[in-house]
C-alpha cells in the first residue's frame, strides 16, 4: 500500500485562511511518499527515511495527551476520534523530496498522505479527497492548537490549482494555471511557523474585533479597499496595519483570480499582483527576512515576472514566476546569493493512493 501527497505553495491570499478570506494555491510536484505492509502484530512501526528514525507505535496505546508537532500520533488519534479503527499493525516506510521547515507544507503533505494510507486500509468508503483534508485539518490545526486555516490541507488533498473559499461554509474551483514551471528556492533558513502565524493571526483578529465592537455586521470579506480609511479611528495604528493588509491582500486575490479564469491569462499582470502581494507580506505583515528580500530582488532583476515569499514566514522559500529562457539564469542567480536548494517544479494532482 502507497500513499502520496504532494508540497503546495501559496500564489496568492497567504495569511488569509485564517481570517476566511479566500486563497489561490496549488499542489507541486515534490512529494511525501507513504508505504506499508502488514506485520501481523498490534504496533505500527515507522521508517522514517530522511531522518534515519525508527518508532514504534502500539495500536492500543493511550492518545491522550500527546506532544505537539507528534503528527503520527495525532492522526492516528483523530481517525480514533472519526471512529475508523486501526486494528492491526504495519510495516511503514516514510519519505520526501519537500523541503522541510521551508514553507511548501511538508508536514500537511505528511499529514494528508498518512490519513490517506490509513483510510484505504481501515475505511476504504470515507477515502474522498475533501474528507482527506478535513481529517488532516483536524489533526493539524484542531487537535494540536494550531495558527492556520485550511489552506494547505486542502491544496495538498485535493492538488491541481484551486480557489478555496476558507469560510465557514468553504467552497473550492480548481483553475486552470498558465505557468509550465515555477521555480521554488529555499533560502535555508528555518522558519518558525507556529510563533509567526500566531503573532499575526492575534494581532488582525483582534483589529477585526475593535471594528465588530461597534459595527455587529462587519464583514471582513465585504469590505473594499475604498472603506479601509472609515475605519482608522476605531484602532490604534499597529493593529490598522495589520486589518489594512487584509483587506489589500484579499483585493489583489480577488484580481489574481479574475485573471486566472481567462482564456489567456496576462503573465506580466499576475506577476505585478504577486509582487504587490509580496510588498505588502514584507512591508506591513513583516514576515520576510534579508536573505528572502535579496533573493526576491535579485530574481526581479533577472526577468521574473513576479516572485513572493511562500509559507508563514520568517525564513523559508520564495516562489518564482518567470518565462522559460529566464529560468536558468534566475536558478543561478539564487545559488550565487546563497539559496540553499532551488528547483522548477509543475502542478500536481493531489493525494495518491495505491
Amino acid at each position: 500500500m502507497i500513499s502520496k501527497a504532494p508540497a503546495r505553495i501559496c500564489l496568492f491570499g497567504d495569511h488569509q485562511d485564517y481570517l476566511g478570506l479566500p486563497v489561490i494555491a496549488c499542489a507541486i510536484n515534490k512529494y511525501m511518499v507513504v508505504e506499508g505492509v502488514p506485520n501481523n502484530t498490534n504496533y505500527l512501526l515507522f521508517t522514517l527515511i530522511d531522518f534515519d528514525q525508527v518508532i514504534k507505535i502500539n495500536i492500543d496505546e493511550d492518545f491522550s495527551v500527546l506532544k505537539k508537532g507528534d503528527h503520527i500520533r495525532y492522526v492516528i488519534k483523530t481517525l480514533k476520534k472519526n471512529n475508523i479503527k486501526i486494528d492491526k499493525g504495519y510495516d511503514i516506510k516514510i519519505s520526501s523530496d519537500i523541503f522541510i521547515n521551508a514553507g511548501i507544507s511538508s508536514s500537511s503533505a505528511l499529514n494528508v498522505a498518512l490519513i490517506g494510507f490509513f483510510l484505504k486500509i481501515f475505511d476504504s468508503k470515507k477515502s474522498s479527497e475533501e474528507f482527506v483534508a478535513e481529517l488532516a485539518y483536524q489533526s493539524e490545526v484542531v487537535e494540536q492548537g494550531g495558527s492556520g486555516g485550511r489552506m494547505d490541507q486542502y491544496s495538498v488533498s485535493i492538488g491541481n490549482t484551486i480557489f478555496l473559499e476558507t469560510k465557514n461554509a468553504f467552497s473550492y474551483k480548481k483553475i486552470s494555471n498558465p505557468f509550465k514551471n515555477f521555480i521554488i528556492a529555499n533560502s535555508g533558513v528555518m522558519k518558525k511557523t507556529d510563533l509567526v502565524l500566531k503573532n499575526l493571526k492575534n494581532k488582525t483578529i483582534c483589529s477585526i474585533d475593535n471594528i465588530r465592537l461597534n459595527n455587529p455586521n462587519f464583514r471582513l470579506s465585504e469590505i473594499s479597499v475604498n472603506d479601509v480609511c472609515k475605519y482608522e479611528n476605531q484602532m490604534n495604528k499597529t493593529s490598522f496595519k495589520y486589518f489594512k493588509a487584509a483587506v489589500e491582500n484579499h483585493s489583489i486575490t480577488q484580481a489574481a483570480y479574475i485573471e486566472l479564469k481567462k482564456r489567456n491569462p496576462n503573465l506580466n499582470k499576475l506577476g505585478i499582483l504577486m509582487n504587490r502581494h509580496h510588498n505588502i507580506l514584507k512591508n506591513d505583515l513583516s514576515i520576510t527576512v534579508p536573505l528572502i528580500d535579496k533573493m526576491i530582488d535579485l530574481a526581479i532583476e533577472n526577468g521574473a515576472y513576479g516572485a513572493k515569499i511562500i509559507g508563514s514566514g520568517g525564513g523559508g522559500s520564495i516562489l518564482i514566476l518567470s518565462n522559460e529562457k529566464d529560468e536558468n539564469r534566475i536558478i543561478d542567480a539564487m545559488y550565487n546569493i546563497g539559496a540553499k536548494e532551488v528547483v522548477k517544479a509543475n502542478v500536481s494532482s493531489g493525494i495518491f493512493s495505491l
